[in-house]
């Protein structure tokens, strides 16, 4: 067994502990409810379609595994984060987003960050993974919460336990092999019902939330 894989089981439970004083936010950002709303229990399938000039691409969402992860994201497409964002980073590999500066050499931080979850079900055997990215190799080190990446073909070991998967791509993945440098995401938009997701981290959102607001981030023209 690799060190990784001893790591990814502490390292997913760390994911849980992550955003413990992480800033907080308002309360009626997405998920949020009236005294009048019940909350379902269960969020039921999630899934995230990004829409762009060469298409649509669509991923199931996984907060069985990374549910963390799951609900930064969701809260990032609710508040129109990603609209507009380009793919800044391409490879034979990899179209990688969610950089406001558009730009592989300048990165940005919300002003937090999330440890990695790992499952052992998400491997990168396959292409069209959705995975985060870490702020640098070491697999104790924690992700930049904004930025993901999608696969276009099966990665060696290399990559499982070291990028942690969020989500799976079940439409689109033609639309993926085919996106190039700077093409832009005009939007994603989250289909089902994340209440209960969000719900159950309020508190994180919440911190998350508050940082956000405080960020001065400006998307590039």
């Amino acid at each position: 067994m690799t060190p990784a894989r001893r790591q990814a089981p502490l390292l997913t439970l760390a994911a849980f502990l992550a955003g413990l004083g992480f800033g907080c936010g308002d309360s009626d950002k997405i998920g949020s409810t009236s005294a009048n709303e019940a909350v379902p229990a269960e969020s039921g399938p999630l899934h995230a379609r990004i829409e762009t000039a060469r298409g649509n691409i669509r991923f199931k969402l996984r907060p069985d595994a990374a549910p963390i992860s799951c609900a930064n994201f969701v809260n990032l497409v609710d508040r129109g984060f990603y609209d507009g964002l380009k793919f800044h980073r391409h490879s034979r590999v990899i179209r990688q987003t969610g950089n406001p500066y558009n730009d592989d050499e300048m990165r940005w931080s919300p002003g937090y960050t999330l440890l990695p979850e790992f499952s052992p079900d998400l491997r990168f055997d396959v292409g069209g993974r959705v995975a985060m990215v870490r702020v640098n190799q070491d697999p104790a080190s924690p992700v930049r919460p904004t930025e993901f990446f999608l696969t276009t073909k099966p990665q060696s070991e290399r990559f499982t336990f070291v990028y942690p998967i969020f989500g799976e791509v079940v439409e689109g993945q033609d639309v993926v092999d085919a996106i190039q440098i700077d093409d832009v995401m005009d939007r994603i938009v989250i289909e089902g019902d994340p209440r209960a997701l969000i719900e159950r981290h309020r508190d994180l959102v919440d911190s998350w939330n508050r940082q956000l607001d405080r960020s001065e981030f400006t998307k590039r023209p």
